[in-house]
């Protein structure tokens, strides 16, 4: 296996990323997801006088950060001063059925990121080897003196029924989005915990609030990060770390714009106008589909410290889609 180091991306783009959108999102009945993180001790200071830069100082390691929700989150955090690291897989998964982020779109990110005066690391690496992101969150601590906000964002996902998957099809769905979420908060919480400070935010989805007979596995993935950010909230709580969730519904991602999503789910016309005509009727404010910067900014306030207080919450982003659940 490649070493950090030769999966660490310094090269330049003068573009954006090819498509600012991915990861996270599901259409077809109702779904999607994301995620981000709290501020350290050690930079408490950011203030009043510079309220655009509020987390300068700060530090986030945003997994799935090569485009969609997490390159829109990381860019929002690093507006507001924060340093990035952005973990991302930047190739194909086996069994995943649409083209993830490339090399390319992950030293775009990088080189976007930079450009707005805040550091950079850009690791390509998959958040189901949990040594690997280890690594990669002790280099963001050493490299930026903290590591205040966690982005549990990375995320895949498929469509059918739950008995047309193999097993392999299933686990690697539960093996990226959730146990991926688990080993990016085993690598964050001794340096959260040493620091007394932090945010984490996991990126779940409205099809982790509802069931959905077109994505079984990954709704079931999405409520399981509903669970996780609860217990870890009780967790580490007496150690100054909120722990949050995000459940964003139909956002214009790769994740959703692409030949295996809209030929499945809308096989008559399967195209993201159709998409988005779709997403109208579902949501009841007059929206179709959603910029992933609706979620970032979402995930901003969390990490903010007008959130010190929030923890073990759930936050919606569904344009009144969620007035339909219980509670």
């Amino acid at each position: 296996m490649p070493t950090d180091n030769e999966n660490t991306i310094n090269a330049p783009s003068e573009t954006g990323p090819s498509d600012p959108s991915r990861r996270t999102l599901l259409a077809g009945s109702a779904g999607l997801g994301l995620a981000a993180a709290v501020p350290a001790a050690t930079a408490a200071a950011q203030s009043a006088e510079s309220p655009s830069r509020e987390f300068a100082g700060r530090s986030a390691f945003v997994t799935g950060g090569a485009r969609g929700i997490g390159y829109a989150t990381a860019e929002a955090l690093a507006r507001a001063g924060a340093d990035i690291m952005l973990y991302d897989v930047a190739g194909q998964i086996e069994h995943v059925k649409y083209p993830l982020a490339t090399p390319e779109d992950l030293a775009t990110a990088k080189a976007n990121i930079e450009a707005l005066g805040v550091k950079c690391i850009a690791v390509q690496g998959d958040v189901r080897d949990g040594p690997k992101q280890k690594a990669a969150m002790q280099e963001a601590a050493a490299t930026f003196g903290s590591v205040d906000f966690v982005v549990a964002n990375a995320g895949i996902t498929q469509v059918g029924p739950l008995d047309i998957f193999s097993e392999a099809e299933i686990d690697v769905v539960l093996d990226v989005n959730l146990a991926g979420a688990m080993k990016t908060l085993q690598a964050a919480i001794p340096i959260m915990r040493a620091q007394n400070a932090g945010r984490i935010v996991l990126m779940s989805s409205i099809t982790g609030r509802r069931g959905s007979e077109f994505f079984p596995v990954y709704s079931a993935s999405k409520w399981g990060m509903i669970g996780l950010a609860k217990s870890t909230a009780r967790l580490l709580a007496k150690s100054n770390v909120t722990c949050n969730a995000v459940c964003p519904s139909l956002v214009r991602t790769r994740l959703l714009d692409n030949d295996y999503i809209l030929g499945t789910m809308i096989p008559d016309n399967p195209t993201i106008e159709a998409a988005d005509a779709g997403a109208k009727q579902l949501h009841v404010m007059p929206v179709g589909l959603y910029g992933p910067e609706h979620v970032a900014n979402t995930v901003k306030f969390i990490c903010s410290d007008a959130a010190a207080y929030i923890s073990g919450d759930v936050f919606d982003i569904a344009a009144g889609r969620n007035t339909e659940f219980p509670a």
